[in-house]
C-alpha cells in the first residue's frame, strides 16, 4: 500500500523520533484489513510480480518482497517512509532512486547493491524524486519495533553520463 497524507503530529515543530508511531496507525488498520480477504485470481496466468514492475527489474537480488513493505509519503512535512515487516539483514548506508527505471537500490555498508523490491509508482514519485531522508521504520504486529533514517539520492543525468563514460 502506498500512502499519501498530511498528520499534524509534528505541528509544534519537535525534529525527534516522535514519528515512528506513524507505523502504528497505518500497519494496524491494514493488517487487520488484509487478514480476511483472499487475493483475486490474476486472468490469463498473470504474476503479482508484472504489477510491480518485474519487467523493468534491475537485476538485483531484493531487500524486500512487494507484500512485505509500504512507502508512506507525508506530503505535509515532507517526510517519506518505508515500512517493512521484516528484520534488515544488512546495514544499510544509502539509497539511489533512478528516475528512468523508476527503482531504489539499497547501498549497504559492506558494499553490496540491493533492489528495493518495487517499482516506485506513479503516485508517489514526485515525493521521492529528490535528494531527502528516508525512514525505513520495521513494524509488527501493527507496532514500531526500530527505525533508521537514510539518505535518499537521486541519479540524475549526469550522473548516469559519468557511469557511462567509466
Amino acid at each position: 500500500m502506498i500512502s499519501l497524507s498530511s498528520y499534524p503530529y509534528d505541528a509544534i515543530g519537535k525534529t525527534s523520533y516522535d514519528h515512528l508511531f506513524l507505523a502504528d496507525l497505518i500497519m494496524s488498520t491494514e493488517e487487520d484489513e488484509t487478514k480476511d480477504a483472499k487475493p483475486a485470481k490474476k486472468e490469463n496466468g498473470a504474476k503479482m510480480g508484472a504489477d510491480f514492475g518485474a519487467s523493468r527489474s534491475s537485476g538485483l537480488k531484493h531487500l524486500f518482497l512487494p507484500e512485505n513493505f509500504d512507502i508512506y509519503c507525508d506530503c505535509e512535512n515532507g517526510q517519506n517512509y518505508i515500512f517493512h515487516k521484516n528484520e534488515l539483514n544488512c546495514t544499510v548506508d544509502h539509497l539511489e532512486y533512478d528516475p528512468e527505471t523508476q527503482r531504489i537500490t539499497v547501498y549497504t555498508n559492506d558494499g553490496q547493491k540491493l533492489d528495493l523490491g518495487a517499482r516506485i509508482q506513479w503516485l508517489v514519485r514526485p515525493y521521492i524524486a529528490k535528494d531527502q531522508n528516508i525512514f525505513i521504520v520495521r513494524t509488527q504486529d501493527g507496532k514500531t519495533i526500530d527505525g533508521i533514517d537514510v539518505p535518499l539520492i537521486v541519479k540524475t543525468q549526469e550522473k548516469l553520463e559519468n557511469q557511462e563514460q567509466t
